[in-house]
């Protein structure tokens, strides 16, 4: 194997982008077998998953000088593939608001984003990339010409770049979509406690009516009397206007507030839905029951 700084530019990107292509082969067979339905995973519309790409790329660059030591492959490529999962994983969820995985549930996990699960098969990957696989991917690109290695890495690296650039603005607008979301569900809740607050004090009102209706009743009359007293009292507070229209009010908000939802649910483009579909697992903490309605989680929790 050559050593590792004889790679130039253009084979670099060639490795970066096969590695990515095997990622995504990997996690969409695992994620369509489960789903019983094919699911194009990654973040990208093109069949790759940079996340792969990249982390096989970081354990070629500390791991190819160290492969006289078996040992040291293993450790060094696994640290450095899990760095890079982390550090990756806290910069999309904190630009984005979205957690496109998630090891939260996970034994020894660290804030989800990386577990000593995959890390351990992180630090497996390294061994047969460095003695297995990259081999033969080596000797094949080492064949190709410098001119055609340089053609193929600029093609293909301008369909990459389109491709990120095209995700990442739908990414983006996922994200603002939630956030106009969010705000209205502030917005509604706030009014829903201002009716809610109003309804109490009709109430306290009422109460007090009551209250001064029982405390004028003659003594004489006992405890009968005062008890009608206050039965008459509340079927006329059931009964009152003032109530009747604030739950209408109550049910009118209601009615808007899940219009509203579902309008916003509707401006969703076709790239978000795409977005939402190839990422199942994806999930927010900042607004979760926002994107637990746009991914429509929600309602099939309602349904089962």
């Amino acid at each position: 194997m050559n050593a590792l700084y004889s790679y130039t530019l253009s084979q670099w990107v060639l490795f970066f982008l096969f590695y990515c292509l095997c990622g995504w082969c990997i996690e969409t067979t695992f994620v369509s077998t489960r789903r019983h339905h094919f699911v194009n995973r990654g973040f990208l519309r093109g069949p790759v998953i940079p996340l792969y790409g990249s982390g096989a790329i970081a354990i070629l660059y500390v791991a190819l000088p160290m492969q006289r030591y078996p040992v040291a492959v293993f450790f060094l490529g696994g640290l450095a593939a899990t760095v890079l999962e982390y550090v990756t994983g806290a910069l999309m969820e904190s630009t984005l608001k979205v957690r496109y995985w998630d090891y939260t549930e996970n034994k020894f996990n660290l804030n989800g984003y990386i577990c000593l699960g995959t890390s351990i098969a992180w630090c497996c990957l390294s061994d047969i990339l460095v003695y297995v696989i990259h081999r033969p991917i080596e000797s094949v690109v080492l064949r190709i010409s410098s001119g055609w290695t340089t053609v193929l890495a600029f093609v293909l690296t301008c369909l990459f770049v389109a491709d990120l650039t095209i995700s990442l603005r739908a990414a983006i607008n996922l994200r603002q979509l939630l956030e106009q979301l969010h705000e209205r569900s502030e917005w509604a809740l706030e009014e829903a406690r201002a009716l809610q607050q109003r309804l109490e004090l009709a109430g306290e009102q009422y109460r007090d009516a009551i209250a001064d209706r029982v405390a004028e009743s003659p003594r004489a009359a006992g405890l009968l009397r005062r008890i009608e007293a206050m039965e008459n009292a509340a079927e006329r507070l059931e009964q009152t206007e003032t109530v009747r229209k604030l739950r209408t009010d109550l049910a009118v908000w209601k009615a808007r507030r899940a219009a509203q939802r579902e309008n916003l649910r509707l401006r969703m483009t076709w790239d978000q839905r795409q977005m939402l579909r190839d990422n199942p697992t994806a999930r927010s903490r900042q607004y979760a029951e926002q994107w637990e309605l746009l991914s429509g989680r929600d309602e099939d929790e309602s349904e089962q």
